[in-house]
């Protein structure tokens, strides 16, 4: 028994120092050395005999992409097929080492003839979008009456900031099952069974996750504040959101000075209207459409940022106008409200409207059309008040005057207002197209008294055709 031990060893020996010296003596060969595979090689089962690695390559692919991947569900029954797979698969520098690898398989296809099997991994490199749509889209991954898990969260929109509970849905993830479909596609395998539960997402947050309680206290403590802004009819308090969004994103509560002051620019270019355009039903009737002018509201963005920082900080409820550095009359209005004075350029008229009602109402003589010293129009207001003044300037000729008069109510700062006009014998009609004034309104010396003792400084003026 000892000595048939021994000749067996010394037989394995010579066998493996006949192998060695053959896998060597390959080693030196041309046929090692090139770059084409022997007769009777396969590659993970695909013939290949005297391809090149490069066009065994391809044909890998070709094979690989003809396959039919057979998906089954929990009976085994098939639920969807897929061919024409439309893959690359990284698999050159395998094909380059497989000689290599397999030497000895490889020493002895070349002295005896024997199959040389190779296997190297599928690994896909890249995948045709119109695979990737065929299998996303399949139907057993889109289930009409399916539904999709949901991450338990904080309803900034409740007063109390309630956490509303995950929802365990049963909608499957596709992306998740194409990606394990890739991989099972490297393994040459040509059933894969689905199971759905696999699939299902689980919300990533719970009712009882402890950040998510934090950030309801944050909430709580951070934006129940109200501000709120009087703004007349368009009057709005910031919701919690817009708050929220005012807030540094690492829960501390303090402003973020960039976010208010984009929300105020915002603010403004909303709000801002001096000047804008308007149009409105005059209480006269008329419909009137103007643009220009001085009157109006523009919000200062610098002290208004400066403000609203101070509001957050104090974190108690305000209700108050936004900081304005040019304001109109009364509240905030985009249009001019039921108290103006409509300066009618057509009719020649003034009217004086004051809380709707008409309580004064003259005819008048605007800037001359023929010269050009035409009546500004547009939305301006009453600059100032001042009794017994002499307008000084420039006539068409070049000659200057200087005439005196009682009662000026400035309306803009080129000079334009309401005044007495006693060297006029009549007012109204067609007189402003030939004779008008320098830009002025003229009225009657006994009317003007009236319009100025009802006139305040900052009532809007509406100056039109």
């Amino acid at each position: 028994m000892k000595k048939f031990a021994v000749t067996l060893l010394i037989l394995v020996l010579l066998a493996a120092a006949v192998l060695a010296g053959a896998t060597i003596v390959y080693a030196g060969t041309d046929e090692y050395k090139n770059d084409v595979f022997p007769e009777n090689t396969t590659v993970n089962g695909v013939d290949c005999s005297g391809l090149t690695y490069d066009e065994a390559a391809v044909k890998l692919t070709s094979e690989w992409n003809k396959k039919h991947i057979i998906i089954t569900g929990p009976l085994s029954d098939t639920i969807a097929d897929y061919t024409d797979l439309g893959c690359t698969y990284d698999i050159a520098g395998a094909l380059k080492d497989a000689k290599k690898d397999h030497r000895l398989l490889a020493a002895v296809n070349h002295f005896t003839g024997s199959p040389l099997m190779i296997s190297i991994p599928m690994t896909v490199d890249t995948y045709s979008e119109d695979f990737k749509t065929r299998v996303i889209t399949s139907p057993f991954l889109k289930q009409s009456e399916a539904s999709a898990s949901k991450d338990a969260y904080v309803d900034i929109d409740d007063p109390d900031f309630s956490i509303v509970p995950e929802i365990y849905g049963d909608k499957p993830n596709a992306e998740k099952f194409f990606a394990d479909l890739l991989h099972h596609i490297q393994t040459g395998e040509i059933k894969f069974m689905y199971d759905e539960q696999d699939y299902y997402t689980l919300p990533k947050v719970t009712a009882e996750d402890k950040e998510l309680k934090e950030y309801q206290e944050y909430c709580r403590e951070y934006l129940s504040q109200k501000i709120t802004y009087d703004l007349g009819e368009e009057s709005f308090t910031l919701t919690a959101r817009e708050l929220m969004g005012l807030l540094k994103d690492d829960m501390s509560g303090d402003p973020n000075e960039n976010a208010v002051k984009k929300f105020v620019s915002d603010m403004a270019e909303k709000y801002d209207n001096v000047g804008s355009s308007r149009s409105f039903t005059s209480l006269s009737g008329k419909h009137i459409n103007v643009s220009g002018g001085t009157y109006g509201w523009k919000i200062d963005q610098e002290k208004e940022t400066a403000q609203l920082i101070a509001d957050i900080n104090a974190r108690k409820d305000v209700t108050r106008e936004p900081v304005f550095s040019e304001s109109g009359y009364g509240k905030y209005t985009r249009n001019v409200g039921d108290t103006y004075i409509d300066v009618d350029i057509s009719a020649q008229m003034v009217r004086f409207y004051k809380s709707g009602s008409l309580v004064f109402s003259s005819s008048c003589v605007t800037g001359c059309r023929n010269t050009g010293t035409t009546t500004d129009i547009g939305t301006y207001y009453i600059l100032n008040k001042v009794r017994d003044v002499v307008l000084r300037g420039d006539n068409a000729d070049g000659s200057e005057y200087a005439s005196p008069v009682k009662y000026w109510l400035g309306v803009t700062w080129g000079g334009q207002g309401f005044h007495d006009a006693d060297w006029r014998a009549s007012f109204g009609g067609s007189i402003w197209i030939s004779n008008g004034s320098h830009g002025c309104i003229n009225m009657p010396p006994n009317r003007m008294p009236e319009l100025y003792r009802a006139a305040e400084v900052g009532i809007p003026v509406v100056m039109h055709y």
